[in-house]
């Protein structure tokens, strides 16, 4: 636990974010060198000013302070049974981990397992969703689950709830849900999901950044999204106005890499300027059902329940027959779970750029690859 200690005490210094955290830690190994180093070590950190340096040498003397504060939070945590993943754990969610500004700390309640997130989508929308809403945020949670993907939402009135509960009420589940919180992890927002909030405790997992009756501040949530999206290979939009907070985490999204979904609505509805708007502008593929999202992430999720029969129709992974230098590119391409740019390629495959580019085009052709601007490629 010296790394949680460590780590917490980080926290709160004043000046440091998850960024300036992360990059401290990449630079002196752990959370406790941080404290160790000198100024002039310090300002070697990438936006770790001279001033902010003196400040993290000179917090040493409120250890005793913030030590009493860290003492009664675990006491709280060990009596609220409220486990705490560090950005510094082996079980820390990979996916999450990659992004620019995880988490430090997180906290949750439920059932935690790394490998339970490592298949992840994120399904997000209005507050006030359509009876047509309702019904696509049901089936695309139960779809999901059932072939062993987990449901990332963010526990909010109508499509969040609505995700969570198909994935809990579902019976032939293979998968879990997680509800990410802007707020402590043991204050149920919005209130009227009390039951919901217990049966995620005891079926599914809620995760926090944010320490323990922390209120639901309106400004949590924006920052809250990054989670969600961090957490999933992709986001299905499920009915979001133009200015909805589904938006914001579509943003967070296609910032991150990672794939955007979104379900056609009315377009004379108010709740589906949104998800039409991403669709019209090329930002999210159109999806009608799971096989759609499965086209865009299924060389990045394993251990799939892929004969599960959606509607009659098994669902089954494309097969890829590739040789030569096409197979060496596409599986270096596979190996990351970020675009790779094309010097990168050319790099990691020993092959020389005009060479990479040519067995690119051809796996483009094949569907297997898609470019992104800026000469960067990310599998389909």
């Amino acid at each position: 636990m010296e790394d949680f200690k460590d780590l917490y005490f980080l926290t709160k210094v004043d000046g440091l974010g998850s960024v300036r955290i992360k990059r401290l830690i990449d630079k002196f190994g752990s959370p406790g060198n941080v404290f160790n180093s000198t100024v002039s070590e310090l300002c070697e950190v990438e936006n770790i000013s001279v001033k902010t340096a003196e400040i993290i040498q000179s917090f040493k003397k409120s250890f005793l302070e913030i030590e009493r504060e860290y003492f009664a939070l675990l006491k709280k945590l060990e009596k609220m049974k409220i486990g705490v993943i560090l950005l510094t754990d082996d079980d820390y969610p990979e996916l999450l981990q990659k992004i620019y500004d995880p988490p430090v700390i997180l906290f949750y309640m439920g059932k935690y397992e790394k490998e339970s997130l490592a298949n992840c989508i994120a399904i997000v929308g209005t507050r006030k969703p359509s009876d047509y809403g309702r019904h696509v945020s049901e089936m695309f949670a139960a779809e999901l689950s059932n072939i062993g993907i987990s449901v990332v939402s963010g526990f909010a009135r109508g499509v969040d709830s609505i995700a969570h509960k198909s994935v809990l009420d579902n019976k032939n589940s293979n998968a879990v849900t997680a509800a990410v919180f802007g707020c402590g992890v043991d204050v149920i927002y919005p209130p009227e999901n009390k039951k919901l909030y217990e049966r995620m405790v005891e079926q599914g997992v809620i995760i926090s950044e944010y320490e323990l009756s922390a209120i639901p501040d309106g400004v949590n949530f924006p920052k809250r999204n990054r989670i969600i999206s961090g957490l999933s290979h992709g986001i299905i939009i499920i009915e979001s106005g133009i200015d909805g907070g589904a938006m914001i985490t579509a943003r967070c999204a296609l910032d991150q890499s990672r794939e955007v979904f979104a379900v056609p609505g009315n377009i004379s509805s108010k709740s589906s300027q949104g998800t039409n708007s991403l669709i019209k502008n090329s930002q999210a593929k159109l999806v009608e059902n799971v096989d759609d999202i499965l086209v865009e992430i299924q060389n990045k999720v394993s251990n799939l329940a892929l004969n599960y029969q959606n509607n009659g129709k098994t669902l089954n992974s494309v097969n890829l027959d590739l040789k030569g230098n096409e197979k060496l590119i596409y599986d270096v391409i596979l190996s990351k779970t970020e675009p790779l740019h094309i010097d990168s390629i050319s790099e990691a495959s020993g092959l020389n750029i005009s060479d990479s580019l040519v067995t690119l085009l051809n796996l483009e052709f094949k569907g297997c690859v898609e470019q992104l601007p800026g000469k960067r490629f990310k599998t389909r």
